[in-house]
């Protein structure tokens, strides 16, 4: 028989699990394949009508959580005029990020990266505008402590702007593993789900589209279309702190 404790141990013991391998799998891809190199349905493309939707301004202090390499961070700098932070469990990625925003951003002085959990943020409670975090919350085992911390972090009428993979049948699961986690289906949710966490962190929902158009089917790997078209979708969610 377990005791809670036990049992406590074990669910963190499997969530650290899942980050390791999530980090280890990101940190081995080949971001040059990605258009744009951003590792992500829509790409550059939809983080940037994203931004105009959510009301991003010149001047604004931005969080990417999960920010990878910094592709989301040096649009928000060249493009939108913000102060970029970017935020990443992985010090390979970080230090790929380093070197791309040494290169590609002028003003180096606007953009910091830190390393650190989603699950607890080394961020002061409300000295954000906003936070941004694509395609990455489905990757997170522990999606309502992450939120917490996204919204601590927002001052309010600040933003938390998340776009991410959505479960449209159930047997999108069916694969399981590790595998499913590093893709982003493991830890999905429906489009209700995420709204549902979005409330229950505090956030009033201003935003929610269903963007599946997004997915190159064609382009696919026929076995990954075959067993996931229709079965998952993309979807844009923005929220304010009240």
């Amino acid at each position: 028989m377990t005791t809670n404790r036990e049992e406590e141990l074990c669910s963190l013991s499997l969530e650290c699990a899942i980050k390791k391998v999530v980090v280890n799998f990101y940190e081995n891809v080949d971001f040059n394949l990605a258009p744009q190199q951003a590792m992500r349905p829509g790409g550059l493309m939809l983080t940037r009508e994203v931004l105009k939707t959510a009301g991003v301004e010149r001047g604004w202090r931005i969080l990417d959580v999960a920010c990878g390499i910094g592709t989301t961070m040096i649009t928000l700098v060249s493009e939108h005029g913000c102060h970029a932070l970017g935020l990443d469990l992985s010090d390979k990625l970080l230090e790929k990020a380093k070197t791309r925003l040494n290169r590609d951003v002028k003003r180096r002085y606007m953009t910091d990266l830190i390393r650190g959990d989603s699950e607890l943020m080394p961020i002061r409670p409300g000295s954000l505008d906003a936070v941004i975090c694509e395609c990455s919350l489905s990757l997170f085992p522990d999606k309502r402590k992450a939120l917490k911390e996204m919204v601590d972090a927002v001052r309010h009428g600040g933003k938390v702007i998340i776009t991410d993979v959505t479960i449209k049948h159930e047997s999108a699961k069916e694969a399981g593993g590790m595998a499913a986690w590093c893709m982003c289906i493991a830890g999905a949710e429906t489009m209700e789900g995420y709204l549902k966490l979005m409330k229950e962190s505090g956030l009033e929902v201003v935003y929610a589209k269903d963007v599946s158009e997004v997915y190159d089917w064609e382009s696919a790997d026929p076995v990954i279309r075959e067993s996931l078209q229709g079965k998952i979708g993309y979807a844009v969610l923005i929220g304010r702190k009240p």
